[in-house]
């Protein structure tokens, strides 16, 4: 009598880079062949995939003996042929409680040193699963999936009002008329120079990052004060929850942006707004949130982000989106920004062109649909015969 196999899903939280992936991968698999649970450790249980039980651990602290006992009973009671873990602190966990289950790593941060502790818990992994080469992993134990494009919904736009009446956001009339920054180029000195009014369409700008200072939120919020400042008629919608949330509305809150910066909260129908933007802003220097730019290509939004070795790899360059060059300080950050922000906004040739080529490039070259086949293929590999 054929078995099905069991597959047990473990990562840190849904705030995870990785939880988009994780829960549209989950769907994918055949119910005929797999059975799957997954096991958030942190976190509340915000998220819900079709027909796959989710269990929540509650973690406090990064060595929590509570989640460590969660772990075991979990194990215990679901008993998986397979234990893939979508990030480091789930493979950390993994390693200490597993026996004689198959444990496949997803591997997304290259050459970092490790330690002792680290090198035991890849002693215990039977595969990496990498999105390129990594030299400090061994060979024989290494399977290289690309990077993929997660889908999402990308149905046909709707007028920005309209949008913004369905999420009970009102337009707001810019304050005066708009000094364009480059189309014409703005020269203060000119005597003769004279504003336009402010475009009658609102622009839409997404934000799908965590609220934490170390992805450069406060520099987001900076450059749409700016944007605000030379009154362009525009929306900024930060997807995305965290800790330093309240910090953030106070920061928007005083410098008068309110009516302008809607924060969307972690929500999947959130995310299901990206394909309505005009521009993706991405500033984080962090790979593990490097996903969103594909997300966003997918849907045909072009992106401006910094400059990292995972989004030179995504956009080309004045084709696709456009980057900011890293290894600079704040100011620098902001001001390229908001000079880069208003010079998309103001090309409406150049965004058309960039929409279908990030579209384009993201179903050919970074397709989901074959990396999740890919990782059934690795599943297929070592799960024992039955």
């Amino acid at each position: 009598m054929f078995t099905r196999q069991k597959i047990l899903h473990i990562i840190s939280s849904w705030e995870n880079g990785a939880a988009n992936e994780l829960a549209e991968f989950a769907v994918r698999l055949s119910r005929d062949e797999f059975e799957e649970e997954i096991c958030v450790l942190a976190g509340s249980n915000s998220r819900k995939v079709p027909d796959v039980p989710i269990t929540t651990l509650n973690q406090r602290w990064t060595w929590d003996i509570s989640t460590f006992f969660g772990i075991c009973r979990t194990l215990r009671r679901f008993r998986p042929d397979v234990v893939h873990t979508w990030d480091a602190a789930a493979q950390r966990y993994a390693a200490f409680q597993c026996g004689t289950q198959y444990i496949l790593a997803e591997k997304r941060d290259a050459g970092i040193p490790k330690g002792k502790l680290q090198k035991y818990v890849d002693q215990k992994t039977r595969c990496f699963i990498v999105p390129r080469k990594d030299n400090s992993l061994p060979d024989d134990k290494t399977i290289v999936i690309p990077p993929s494009a997660i889908p999402m919904s990308c149905a046909e736009p709707i007028p920005a009002k309209e949008l913004l009446a369905t999420l009970g956001f009102p337009p707001v009339k810019p304050s005066g008329d708009y000094y364009p920054v480059f189309q014409p180029q703005y020269e203060p000195a000119q005597r003769t120079y004279k504003s336009i009014p402010p475009h009658a369409t609102p622009f839409l700008i997404g934000i799908a990052l965590p609220l934490s200072s170390e992805h450069r939120i406060l520099d987001a919020l900076w450059v749409f004060e700016t944007l605000n400042h030379v009154n362009l008629n525009f929306h900024a919608f930060i997807i995305g929850d965290g800790k330093e949330r309240e910090l953030f509305l106070r920061c928007r809150d005083r410098w008068k942006l309110f009516s302008r910066v809607h924060f969307l909260g972690n929500h999947r129908k959130a995310y299901q707004l990206l394909s309505r933007f005009d521009a993706l802003l991405h500033l984080s220097p962090s790979t593990e949130y490097s996903g969103t730019i594909l997300s966003a290509m997918s849907c045909g939004i072009p992106v401006i982000a910094l400059e990292t070795p995972e989004s030179r790899e995504y956009v080309l360059e004045g084709t696709t989106g456009i980057l900011i060059p890293g290894n600079r300080d704040f100011r620098f950050y902001r001001r390229t920004a908001a000079k880069r922000l208003l010079y998309l906004l103001e090309n409406e040739e150049l965004r058309r062109s960039m929409q279908q080529a990030a579209r384009d490039r993201a179903q050919n070259e970074f397709n989901f649909d074959s990396a999740v086949q890919r990782r059934i293929d690795v599943y297929r590999e070592y799960l024992p015969e039955r």
